[in-house]
C-alpha cells in the first residue's frame, strides 16, 4: 500500500458547521459523556480504560475473566456490577447471556468489514465498529493507522492511510460514508451495523434504492474523519 501513496495528497479533518451540528444531534441520542467517562466512578472508569487499551494490545476485547484477574482488589461481583452498568450506559455493550463483550466502541470483539491496523507497538490490528469507528481510532491513541475495508454497494476494497492523522492515501478517491443516525438507545445494534463505506456517492444512491429509508447524512471523508476525530479523540482522557 505504501507504494502508491502520493505525498501531496492529504485530507484533513474538516470541523464544519455541519458536522458539529450532525455530531450534536446525535450525541443527543447517545450517552456520549459516559463514554468519555465523564460521568462514571473511578472504578468504572479504570475497567472502562482497560477494556479499550486491552483492546488495542490484544487484536480483541478482553474477556471477563481478564478483567477480573488484572482487578483482583474490585473482587468479581464488584466487577461484574460495574460491566452491566456500562452496558446499560452502552459504553460497552453485553451479549445476551452477560457473559461476554461483544462491543467497546470503537471496537468489535467479531470480524466486521473494517479492519483497523494500528502502527505503534504494542498496539495491532483490530475490527471497528462502523466506518466512522474506524477513522477515529488514529485520534484516540494519536497514531498512525491503515483502514481496509469495502464498499456496503458492491464489495469494492476501500483503502485509507493515515498519517500523523491526516488522510495520506484514499482508494478510491470518490469513497465517501453514510453516517446512520437512528439510534434504538444500543450503537452496535442500530447506527453501527449501518454506518458503512461506500465507493461512490452514485453507489450509495444505487444501494440506498432497495433499502428501508433510514435518518442519516451522506458524508465527503473529510467530514467523516472529522466525526470520527469528535467521537474518539478525548476517549481516553479522562
Amino acid at each position: 500500500m505504501k507504494s502508491m501513496i502520493n505525498e501531496s495528497f492529504r485530507i484533513k479533518p474538516e470541523p464544519t458547521e455541519r458536522i458539529k451540528r450532525i455530531f450534536q444531534e446525535a450525541c443527543r441520542a447517545e450517552n456520549i459523556v459516559s463514554k468519555f467517562g465523564k460521568t462514571l466512578t473511578p472504578d468504572e472508569n479504570i475497567v472502562r480504560r482497560f477494556i479499550l487499551i486491552q483492546t488495542s494490545i490484544l487484536g480483541r476485547i478482553p474477556y471477563i475473566a481478564e478483567i477480573i484477574k488484572e482487578f483482583p482488589q474490585l473482587q468479581k461481583g464488584k466487577i461484574n456490577t460495574i460491566l452491566n452498568k456500562l452496558d446499560k450506559l452502552d459504553v460497552i455493550h453485553l451479549d445476551e447471556d452477560k457473559t461476554n463483550i461483544v462491543a467497546a466502541y470503537p471496537f468489535s470483539d467479531s470480524e466486521t468489514p473494517h479492519k483497523v491496523s494500528l502502527k505503534r507497538k504494542p498496539l495491532t490490528k483490530v475490527s471497528a465498529m462502523c466506518a466512522v469507528d474506524a477513522l477515529g481510532i488514529s485520534f484516540m491513541f494519536d497514531c498512525d493507522v491503515s483502514i481496509e475495508s469495502l464498499c456496503s454497494h458492491c464489495e469494492e476494497s476501500i483503502e485509507i492511510e493515515v498519517r500523523d492523522n491526516e488522510i495520506i492515501l484514499l482508494k478510491p478517491r470518490s469513497a465517501v460514508v453514510w453516517f446512520d443516525m437512528e439510534s434504538s438507545g444500543c450503537a452496535a445494534t442500530s447506527v453501527c451495523k449501518n454506518t458503512n463505506f461506500f465507493s461512490s456517492d452514485r453507489h450509495f444512491e444505487e444501494w440506498k434504492k432497495s433499502k428501508p429509508r433510514r435518518r442519516g447524512k451522506l458524508l465527503l471523508m473529510e467530514e467523516a474523519f472529522y466525526l470520527g476525530k469528535l467521537y474518539f479523540e478525548n476517549r481516553l482522557k479522562y
